[in-house]
């Protein structure tokens, strides 16, 4: 609950309709973290483009679309910068207009029973993988300890089930666990990744200093 409360404090100093411009800690933290979960695979040796502006519009679209306003938090702005990164022309979500994919996820919200039943499910789902790494297993036990972090915000609550309908589509239960924590980690703050497990909760709390990225512990 602490660490939602300084991503809602976030929000209310750079993400409201009044103050459009995308806060510098946010672009950092953005280019930091992806950077970071980017590290060994092919997309690390992609250059930066528009990917943090890009993030920020759909971001807000999606906002606007879901509960009507555009006061996102940063794991939205996260999540819609990592999406940008694989391209989001058209203000689409791996190739499907958002507006559809945000209907998907209500679909998804109403089938579970809301964004607790979402998240239980989600980690039931994930400790089944089939995951090589032992990632989901690990996952799934670390994330529920506390469906607050993914259930108490409705837009916390988007941002997971959104991970999740992702991740199904994946082709491989390795990829569709490794999907689920490269999106869950913005909701969450941390996530095993492979081997190595990452602490993100610090990494735009202060303002006017380098992003924190921690391993966990």
């Amino acid at each position: 609950m602490k660490r939602l409360m300084v991503l809602l404090l976030l929000a209310t100093i750079g993400a409201s309709p009044a103050a459009a411009q995308i806060p510098a800690e946010w672009q950092s933290a953005a280019q930091a973290v992806i950077g970071e979960l980017e590290r060994d695979t092919p997309q690390a040796a992609k250059p930066w483009g528009q990917e943090l502006t890009q993030g920020w519009h759909l971001a807000r679209a999606w906002r606007r679309h879901n509960n009507g306003n555009v006061e996102i938090i940063l794991a939205e702005y996260l999540a819609f910068v990592a999406l940008c990164r694989r391209g989001c022309g058209g203000s689409t979500i791996e190739g499907q207009g958002y507006i559809a994919v945000a209907e998907q996820v209500k679909a998804l919200r109403n089938q579970n029973g809301g964004p607790y039943g979402v998240a239980a499910n989600a980690h039931a789902w994930l400790a089944g993988l089939a995951d090589p790494s032992g990632a989901a297993q690990k996952n799934a036990a670390l994330w529920g300890k506390d469906l607050d972090m993914a259930a108490a915000d409705f837009a916390t609550g988007n941002v997971y089930a959104l991970a999740w309908l992702l991740a199904r589509n994946r082709a491989t239960p390795a990829e569709q666990a490794e999907a689920f924590a490269r999106f869950a980690i913005f909701v969450q703050g941390k996530a095993w990744i492979g081997n190595r497990c990452l602490d993100i909760s610090k990494v735009a709390t202060v303002l006017d200093a380098p992003p924190q990225i921690d391993a966990c512990k």
